[in-house]
């Protein structure tokens, strides 16, 4: 008999399609869904293949009886997920490691006195409690959401008055608690971002990791426009990449599943950023272009007791992804020009959007990507000379501010995620 696995859905970056094509080979799924998301999109494609169960994460979770695993794909549910596990002695997260997981304050608190990674911060209910966080944070620092992900109203604050005024913004209309952090200030790497991640497969508590991931230059003030590999990083760094994320995941007790470390490049080595509950948003694709396993089917294999192969066995190839980004005021995709253009280029793995044209976009200074690149290059200077040649063929249409707000047709090369491939001023390429 084919082992049976329950799958906590909801919306992210593995859309209902790509894990469908993945894991149905493997197993038989038992699909649940919160309650907010059951008229999502993807929800409504699930429909055709599976009868998903409804359920209010504030009650009862979905039952796993007759199941051999349980597994969530997004920090959303990973809590939901442990709660799961737990009640039938299923693999999984401890409920203690999944809140260090999704929660902001717990996992600073859990790294520090573990000895990994001891940084400043200071969690914010109200707004009255700004003066007191900087005066044990100091400035600059980072202000985010407790709880959540793709940098959603999170900002860099170098003057108090500034911090003061978007916590009194945020916090009740938009965030129940926040988290004031010191800021980390990373080495320059010239044409590179100041940072990496380090993508892990844990099974009984024994991790293996998969190469390290390198990153293009962030556009401010938290937004990531892609990743490579092989690292431009020198093998030691890489290593103590590896080795500061072992211990942050025994300090958390990772236990079993698929997760994503960011770490900064500082002058003291790597430290951490965050751990995340899962693989870090296009990993899969990105190991699959280049030779790889498929990692959505691993994480199902771990979530049933297993410890899957995820060896690359001719050597990781080289690919890399970038992902074009709205401008912060944009309301509405209207359409892209150029796309069979950029499909022709040599080197082009894959293009698709992200966005379908027509669609709603939240404006903000959120993460949001409108299409998604995978390709491959001989080398770094092939690799931003692809990017560029990318972005010079996509021609992008926003509504800006509103729906009666003007409309705007924007070369790719103009959109802020051209910053984060360009020359930098006085820098080496």
């Amino acid at each position: 008999m084919r082992p049976r696995l329950l799958l906590l859905y909801a919306p992210g970056a593995l859309g209902p399609v790509d894990l469908l094509r993945s894991l149905r080979s493997v197993v038989d799924l038992v699909v649940a869904v919160p309650e907010r998301f059951r008229d999502d999109p993807g929800v409504a494609m699930l429909r055709h293949f599976v009868d998903p169960v409804i359920f209010d994460p504030r009650g009862d979770v979905p039952d796993a009886s007759g199941c051999d695993g349980v597994i969530s794909y997004t920090d959303l549910l990973a809590r939901t997920a442990a709660e799961i596990a737990c009640r039938h002695g299923l693999p999984g997260q401890s409920p203690e490691a999944a809140l260090a997981l999704t929660d902001k304050e717990v996992q600073r608190r859990v790294l520090a006195e573990h000895g990994v990674d001891a940084l400043r911060a200071a969690t914010l209910h109200r707004p009255r409690d700004w003066e007191p966080a900087v005066a044990r944070v100091g400035l600059p620092a980072v202000l985010k959401p407790r709880s959540g992900g793709g940098s959603r109203n999170t900002y860099r604050i170098d003057d108090a008055a500034t911090g003061a005024r978007l916590v009194h913004r945020l916090l009740g209309p938009a965030e129940n608690a926040m988290v004031l952090e010191q800021l980390l200030v990373g080495v320059d790497q010239g044409r590179h971002g100041d940072y990496c991640s380090v993508e892990s497969v844990t099974s009984g508590g024994i991790t293996t990791h998969l190469p390290v991931l390198s990153k293009f230059r962030l556009v401010e003030p938290f937004r990531e426009t892609g990743q490579f590999w092989p690292s431009h990083l020198d093998e030691a760094t890489q290593q103590r990449a590896r080795e500061v994320t072992t211990a942050a995941l025994r300090a958390i007790g990772f236990r079993d599943g698929l997760s994503s470390t960011e770490l900064k490049l500082t002058p003291d080595g790597p430290r951490v950023i965050e751990v995340n509950s899962r693989l870090g948003g296009f990993v899969n694709e990105m190991s699959v272009h280049s030779g790889g396993p498929d990692l959505v089917a691993a994480a199902a294999r771990v979530a049933l007791g297993e410890r899957p192969d995820i060896e690359f066995e001719h050597g990781v190839r080289p690919v890399f992804q970038f992902n074009h980004l709205a401008p912060q005021d944009a309301v509405a995709l209207l359409g892209v020009e150029g796309l069979d253009a950029v499909r022709a280029l040599d080197g082009v793995l894959a293009h698709r959007l992200l966005i379908a044209p027509g669609a709603a976009m939240t404006p903000g200074v959120q993460t949001q990507e409108l299409d998604m690149l995978n390709a491959t290059a001989a080398d770094h200077d092939e690799m931003y000379a692809l990017i560029e040649a990318v972005s010079a063929r996509l021609t992008f249409g926003f509504r800006l501010r509103d729906a009666d707000g003007p409309e705007v047709w924007l070369p790719a090369a103009e959109l802020p995620s051209a910053a984060s491939t360009a020359v930098p001023v006085g820098g080496s390429p």
